[in-house]
């Protein structure tokens, strides 16, 4: 039984080292990445949004999407101009936090231009919000969870197809 203990007593040790930080290197990591990337990064990363996931950003674009990542502050307004041209157009990359309200609206003069909403952690492609099957060109939405969202300015296939335009202004507020 004497020789239990001493083992025992090793693993817990273990295990206890293990407990306290499980992923040790991810802090070194992050550390290493803030200075190399910038004071604009270093800001992001201590206003408490999450960081921006850009590779599951871009799995849900078309080849015809580019992706653009936001940057404005943590509570804030950004108003953004674009245009879409057939199926080709910019996605928008944005982080939010667990409990944050977003509100985008896009302001447009064609009728079949709309944009989608979706949450990079959603692996089933379901959007948040459907800009054509809403019929409405607000979103509302509180997260549930830090995350990144894909703002997906559109034109409804029909359109699309014949090689159509359409300008736009989107205005993000995050709170």
């Amino acid at each position: 039984m004497q020789v239990r203990f001493p083992i025992l007593a090793a693993v817990t040790v273990a295990l206890g080292a293990c407990a306290t930080d499980p992923h040790p290197h991810h802090h070194v990591q992050h550390a290493a990445a803030t200075p190399a990337e910038g004071p604009a990064a270093a800001a992001t990363l201590s206003s408490g949004l999450p960081m921006v996931d850009t590779a599951a950003a871009q799995a849900l674009l078309s080849p015809d999407e580019t992706l653009q990542t936001l940057d404005f502050p943590e509570s804030g307004t950004k108003t953004l101009s674009g245009r879409i041209e057939g199926y080709k157009s910019v996605s928008y990359a944005l982080p939010i936090r667990k409990g944050q309200r977003l509100e985008v609206t896009m302001d447009t003069k064609s009728t079949s231009a709309y944009f989608n909403i979706q949450d990079v952690k959603d692996t089933s492609g379901a959007a948040l919000f459907a800009g054509e099957a809403s019929g409405t060109n607000t979103a509302l939405i509180r997260a549930t969870g830090d995350t990144t969202y894909v703002l997906r300015p559109y034109l409804n296939r029909a359109v699309a197809r014949r090689g159509s335009s359409a300008d736009y202004t989107l205005k993000i507020e995050r709170q």
